[in-house]
């Protein structure tokens, strides 16, 4: 019996080549871009999963408040919290700190050396903690003493080829010491969907005794590991009473410190905090993901049913026959599950293969290695079983179910078709497919729009044309050997400015400061971000001054000076700009009180994404812990490569033994929007796809509507209706659907990307025409989809319309 149920599924697909070719296709489209988009889902809710005990490691991060008002949220922890909790509070199993203090280094060995930003300090217990392996040494041992490292294979490779690296010395240099230390093991590859982007683990022995368990720098990623059974909630409530006792400084102590544990599984898709290194994933856009596929496979099965419904004259006659020899009910469905089986199966086995060829492109696009993990999950073969068989059920029982009711005699005689019933479904199915696609075309507009404003919005300085350099690694007299080699760039015809500062625009300023009002009584300690600067960075950056002066070398003390931003001069209370003028503030650390000589307009340090913060410009010589780290070079020619290959023959002049790397500001600015342009064009790439998908099942209604009425046609042309009278009587129906699915779609998509837009700090307005585009995109397709079909049966002759009456 199955066999010839087969048998009759073949000959009617390859009877109907066409309809066969066009259900697959859109089949496919729908089910290549629902892998693709899971697969990658899937990768990015994968982070950090790997690990033994992942279900009960925690990251612990930072947060102080002022009363129950959230001040400052941070990734990090202190290098003095993990060990304190460990001491005073029960529950904790283990701890690991990861200091990341110092990430950039120079690394050498022998003549062979280069500047590496992924240099931590951390302890034995890494390797506990972690499911990490050692394919070279005893981890036991590795991080048990001071100077001693284990290196990523990559490093391996970097530096020792194909030597064995263990027992061989490295040489590290920050911008003030410089220390060697024994490759003590390697590292096997860390795999892509882990939040550790490190490649040297420097034992947590060789820094300094005081810095371990000080409590007063922010700068370590901290991890517990809690026993069976404990909630972190308990481990967060008794936090903050157990820090009073390790609050001695002034330094926040008007604040409630306090701390969340930060599940590990959770780190990569929450919110960016201050002081992350990792790029993270967007919990908003993995979402809306899994919806466009969840659509556009949706659109897919839904283009099947419009399609098979489509064939319903001739399939309808062809089951009358069936009832009429005696076949039941029950044998018709299986009939049509089974065409609608080998439909869907046909059409996820070439899915599968084409995923297989796109994902290596995707994942070039995207910038990420995916690879196939998705196919080695068991969850992802039930989930695959589970929509193939929704995707069967939805696409192959609704068109069962609705010919095999129809009595014998009603589809003998032709007059199925007449049925609204039967239509009504057809074209709510079509409605809700253009819903879908008018969502995705006004999410594409707003994403869009909302990318352009950021990439064209005023940034309130200039950043075209800067060469950035990064300092050189500690040597003997660095500034003094600095100061020379900016005089020397400043004498080159091309170098218009050159500026010295510990952070340029585009990254986060990550050296915070908790300062106050000298005269304020309450002595009310906020953070602050602390840009070291030179004489000639706000001329360099070209910053606009609203207020006061910026530094200047004709005045002699400018040594004790600062300058706000706007945004600090209203965190510090003022009530404009003129009353902070003369002002003194107490810097942290330090004794005597700094004087405000200057207000600069508000600036976006980094992209539009975040809020202007609170920024305090001092000179760099200030304070010895906040180090100058670059210097910008406003270039005034045009040939910016030459101008850089003139700085990169004096620099090896000054500071042979380190690399010359640099950047162009803007560029490394843009470049904080990447993810936001990838995510545009698959929004809009998606987008496509489903508008094509859904033409498919326009062109299906237009030709079910175009058989159905073709005697009316007749009829009307034999009284002498004319060709365009006729158009407008088939193709009206079609466009009403379309305003329709716009009265549906339109609320919803605003309501969408309105809570999308919220996410950004700086966004763009919801413009009329990010809906009045769509519309007259979907009716302009939807017209020309139908225009065919409805032309050929406008055209049609009424004598072959009418012969068989």
């Amino acid at each position: 019996m199955f066999r010839n149920y087969l048998k009759v599924a073949l000959r009617s697909l390859l009877k109907n080549k066409l309809f066969t070719f066009i259900n697959i296709t859109g089949l496919v489209i729908g089910m290549v871009v629902a892998l693709l988009i899971f697969n990658y889902v899937s990768f990015e809710r994968s982070y950090d999963s790997m690990h033994e005990n992942a279900d009960r490691i925690y990251r612990v991060e930072s947060k102080f408040y002022e009363g129950e008002t959230l001040t400052d949220d941070w990734a990090t922890a202190s290098f003095g919290y993990a060990s304190a909790m460990k001491e005073n509070i029960p529950g904790n199993q283990d701890y690991v700190r990861i200091a990341i203090n110092s990430t950039e280094q120079m690394v050498s060995y022998e003549e062979e050396k280069s500047r590496e930003n992924t240099v931590v300090v951390t302890e034995p217990s890494f390797f506990s903690i972690f499911s990490f392996k050692l394919i070279d040494g005893d981890v036991s041992t590795a991080l048990s003493s001071p100077n001693k490292v284990v290196i990523s294979q990559l490093a391996a490779h970097k530096f020792f080829k194909n030597e064995n690296p263990l027992g061989k010395v490295l040489k590290f240099r920050t911008l003030n010491q410089a220390y060697e230390c024994e490759v003590s093991g390697v590292l096997e590859d860390i795999p892509a969907n882990s939040h550790f982007n490190f490649d040297y683990f420097v034992s947590w022995d060789t820094q300094p005794d005081w810095i371990k368990n000080f409590w007063y720098l922010h700068e370590t990623y901290s991890y517990v590991q809690l026993e069976p059974g404990i909630s972190p909630a308990s481990i967060e409530k008794a936090f903050p009473a157990m820090s009073e006792k390790y609050k001695t400084a002034d330094a926040l102590k008007n604040k409630t410190w306090a701390i969340e544990l930060q599940p590990l599984a959770d780190i990569h898709l929450t919110p960016q905090k201050q002081y992350e290194r990792e790029a993270k994933g967007n919990e908003k856009a993995v979402k809306a993901l899994v919806l466009i596929a969840l659509a556009i496979l949706l659109i897919a099965w839904i283009n099947y049913i419009n399609l098979t419904t489509s064939r319903s004259l001739e399939r309808a006659r062809e089951v009358g026959v069936r009832k009429v020899s005696g076949a039941q009910k029950k044998q018709l469905i299986i009939q049509f599950l089974i065409e609608s089986t080998l439909v869907n199966v046909i059409a996820l086995a070439v899915s599968i293969g084409l995923f297989l060829l796109l994902i290596p492109s995707f994942n070039s696009f995207i910038g990420k290695n995916i690879g196939f993990s998705i196919l080695y999950m068991p969850r992802f073969w039930v989930l695959i079983t589970l929509f193939l068989v929704t995707g069967i059920v939805l696409s192959g029982l609704y068109p069962s179910l609705v010919l095999s009711n129809v009595k014998p005699a009603i589809i003998l005689k032709g007059k199925y078709l007449n049925s609204q019933r039967a239509g009504m479904v057809r074209k709510g199915l079509v409605v809700f497919q253009f819903v879908a696609s008018l969502v995705l075309i006004c999410g594409t507009l707003v994403v869009y729009a909302q990318l352009k404003y950021m990439q064209n919005q005023p940034l309130g300085i200039n950043i075209d044309k800067t060469l950035v350099v990064k300092f050189p690694a500690q040597t003997p007299n660095l500034m003094e050997k600095v100061m020379s080699f900016k005089r020397q760039l400043k004498d080159l015809p091309d170098v218009k400015n050159v500026a010295i500062s510990n952070a340029v625009p585009g990254m986060e300023v990550a050296f915070f400061a908790s300062n106050r009002l000298f005269e304020d009584a309450a002595k009310q300690n906020r953070l602050y971000e602390m840009q070291t600067v030179d004489y000639d960075f706000i001329d360099t950056y070209e910053m606009n001054i609203l207020e006061g002066r910026g530094f200047d070398e004709t005045f002699t003390n400018d040594i004790k000076k600062v300058i706000l931003n706007e945004e600090t001069v209203k965190q510090l209370g003022f009530a404009n700009n003129a009353d902070a003028i003369d002002q003194k503030v107490l810097i942290e650390g330090e004794a005597e009180p700094y004087q405000v000589i200057g207000v600069v307009e508000n600036y976006h340090q980094q992209s539009l994404n975040k809020s202007y913060t609170p920024i305090m410009m001092i000179m760099y010589n200030s304070i010895g812990w906040l180090r100058p780290k670059y210097l910008s070079l406003k270039i005034s020619g045009a040939d910016v490569a030459s101008a850089s290959g003139k700085v990169n023959e004096i620099w090896n002049q000054f500071f042979p033994e380190s690399t010359f790397d640099y950047f162009f500001s803007d560029q490394f600015y843009e470049a904080q929007y990447s993810l936001d342009r990838k995510f545009a064009t698959i929004f809009g790439l998606f987008a496509l796809m489903a508008i094509f998908i859904a033409c498919l099942g326009l062109w299906a209604l237009a030709l079910f509507a175009g058989l159905i009425r073709k005697k009316e046609m007749g009829v009307r042309k034999a009284l002498g209706a004319s060709t365009p009278s006729l158009f407008y009587n088939l193709s009206s129906e079609f466009i009403y659907l379309t305003l329709y699915s716009a009265i549906l779609g339109i609320p919803l998509a605003f309501f969408i990307m309105n809570e999308w837009l919220k996410s950004y700090a700086f966004r763009t307005e919801m413009n009329w025409w990010f809906f009045a585009l769509p519309i007259v995109v979907l009716v302009s397709i939807a017209s020309l989809t139908v225009s065919y079909q409805t032309l050929k049966t406008a055209h049609s002759s009424a004598v072959d319309s009418l012969k068989y009456e």
